[in-house]
């Protein structure tokens, strides 16, 4: 499966703090992504900390999870295509969230936020 090419795409919407499991996370924007096909309509999400992009989600509108994501590496270059949602963990000092983990394909994690570097 090969990652989608958002400049085939609309912006559908863009929001900042976004949320993992009810938990935001500061720092973290979403821009949210559509298009048709068919009978159906795309949609892909792209993560970003600090503008640096951190993970990409895709799949259709109305299903309940992802298709499939990737993760961007700490040097820079896409991981692997995976199937279903990111492993997306919540960091935290204490009670205060500071940032967010997400698992990459050879096992390895990528953290950015205020625990982590982007």
């Amino acid at each position: 499966m090969d990652m989608p090419d958002i400049t085939q795409y609309q912006v559908h919407k863009i929001i900042e703090d976004v949320d993992f499991e009810g938990t935001p996370v500061p720092g973290l924007r979403g821009a949210f992504y559509r298009r048709p096909a068919g009978d159906r309509t795309e949609s892909v999400g792209v993560y970003s900390y600090a503008d640096d992009e951190v993970f990409m989600a895709w799949g259709y509108v109305g299903e309940e999870h992802c298709r499939a994501a990737a993760a961007r590496r700490p040097d820079g270059a896409w991981d692997a295509v995976r199937g279903g949602c990111p492993d997306v963990r919540v960091l935290r000092t204490g009670d205060e969230v500071t940032g967010l983990a997400v698992g990459l394909a050879d096992g390895g994690v990528r953290s950015c936020g205020r625990t982590g570097r982007p």
